[in-house]
């Protein structure tokens, strides 16, 4: 796969560029850009001074324009840092001035939005969308018009290049049969838990009569969560598309928000293939999740070999009461054994008979060894008559080092004679005077003691019957 530049003139492939940190960026119905930085070389000197604002990138067929660039000199070396939008967002600059107010369909929206317009942008529709009530729809640009009709009739938005798709959530996206399993595929998996925009109670309004009155009195709908988050009211709906009470709450249970919106996010060990919309079976042991995903969002590095995508996903259109009671449970377990300075509390440590030792179930021994058996020997302190850590004799000789009232070590022990011991034994003082030095006022105490093993030697040829 190469990476192309376009200045509008030229077009020429793009080398010696980062490939580890050039990467592709998508979020739902959000943004989606590629990143990346190149230093200047021999090989791509033109192209490098092609990467020019608005100048594009194309990826895998799909065009980039260049939005945010960041040159930098470091001596005679030129880098650049670059930032470029896909292509459908240059939208914005096709406006419609009029503005209506009436029931759309949303292919009548996008003709509104889209008419006209000089940018070679075209569109289509996939799935069912009801009608929607629009008032003062127009007077913006076509990129907001599109968010406005995203919005409205709860739609996805996908791109080739200039042609934009609008997907109806149930025809939105692949079933696959690929798992995120904790270790094998993934190791961590983050949580944002929003309840920013959760209501739990909302009212309806149908069409409404020339008189002024109601083709029906105006519906409430109560979540079942309003005894778990209490009585929070969202903004009403009024929608002439309605004349029958029950159509209008079937419709008020899809619009309310009565549960926390859920994002997950999980970095991949390895580099999988991760498609928009695609829907993936999460298995996390830790926290028991086993639930269907949707990716809503990826950072993939298209030219690294290393480095696999980070990957968000979203169950948010489906039931999360299963996610957040693992979350639940696990807190309450925490809250249980923590207290809330973050001290273990005495309560959750089970205190042990004296005499016994606890082990995991899984832990293993070699055979014949039983930590719970061990024999381990206690000693008391020496003293100068009786041995203890150390030898009674070693006592004695600690007792005599002393430290001075002015930090300085002293040591009362007396030196060896013939009669009585010291630092050395009175035998060794003994053996020690029978050796005669001459020739030099130095002695060396290694030539000393190699002079009395030769003594030894000889003594023992001696007694062996050996010659002298």
């Amino acid at each position: 796969m190469d990476l192309i530049v376009n200045n509008g003139i030229d077009e020429e492939i793009l080398v010696d560029f980062n490939a580890d940190d050039f990467a592709e960026e998508w979020q739902k119905n959000s943004t989606w850009s590629v990143n990346f930085s190149v230093t200047k070389t021999k090989r791509n000197a033109y192209a490098f001074d092609m990467l020019q604002q608005e100048a594009m990138i194309c990826l895998d067929g799909q065009w980039f324009v260049i939005k945010q660039l960041e040159p930098t000199a470091n001596g005679k070396v030129l880098s650049k840092s670059i930032t470029a939008n896909h292509i459908y967002f240059i939208c914005q600059d096709h406006r419609r001035y009029e503005q209506k107010s009436q029931t759309w369909s949303i292919e009548d929206a996008l003709h509104w939005t889209f008419d006209g317009n000089k940018l070679g942008f075209t569109w289509e529709v996939v799935g069912h969308f009801e009608k929607v009530q629009m008032d003062n729809f127009g007077d913006a640009n076509a990129l907001s018009m599109v968010e406005t009709i995203i919005s409205s009739f709860n739609a996805v938005l996908d791109a080739d290049n200039k042609h934009l798709i609008f997907y109806a959530p149930d025809s939105w996206g692949q079933i696959t049969n690929n798992q995120f399993r904790y270790l094998y595929n993934t190791d961590t998996v983050n949580c944002q838990i929003d309840t920013t925009e959760l209501k739990t109670v909302i009212r309806g309004y149908g069409k409404q009569n020339d008189d002024g009155t109601y083709a029906f009195p105006f519906v409430t709908y109560k979540s079942p969560y309003v005894t778990q988050w209490g009585e929070r009211h969202a903004d009403p709906i009024r929608d002439d598309r309605f004349t029958k009470a029950e159509s209008m709450l079937a419709y008020l249970k899809t619009q309310l928000q009565d549960k926390p919106a859920v994002t997950l996010s999980i970095t991949v060990k390895r580099k999988e293939e991760i498609n928009k919309g695609d829907h993936w079976i999460l298995i996390y042991e830790p926290m028991n999740f086993d639930t269907d995903v949707e990716v809503i969002g990826y950072k993939k590095y298209p030219f690294s070999q290393y480095k696999p995508p980070e990957v968000t996903f979203s169950n948010d259109a489906k039931d999360m009461t299963g996610i957040l009671s693992s979350f639940n449970r696990v807190g309450k377990i925490v809250s249980s054994a923590i207290d809330k300075s973050g001290n273990v509390k005495t309560s959750a440590i089970t205190k042990l008979p004296d005499n016994k030792v606890s082990v995991g179930p899984g832990t293993s021994f070699s055979p014949g060894y039983d930590p719970t058996q061990l024999d381990i020997p206690k000693y008391s302190l020496a003293t100068p008559t009786s041995d203890g850590l150390m030898s009674a004799a070693d006592k004695q000789k600690l007792d005599l080092v002393i430290v001075d009232s002015n930090g300085n070590v002293v040591v009362n022990i007396l030196l060896a004679t013939a009669n009585q011991d010291g630092l050395m034994s009175k035998e060794d003082f003994a053996k020690l005077g029978r050796i005669l030095f001459s020739g030099s006022s130095t002695i060396d105490l290694q030539t000393v003691l190699q002079t009395l093993q030769d003594h030894g030697n000889r003594i023992a040829a001696l007694e062996n019957g050996g010659g002298a």
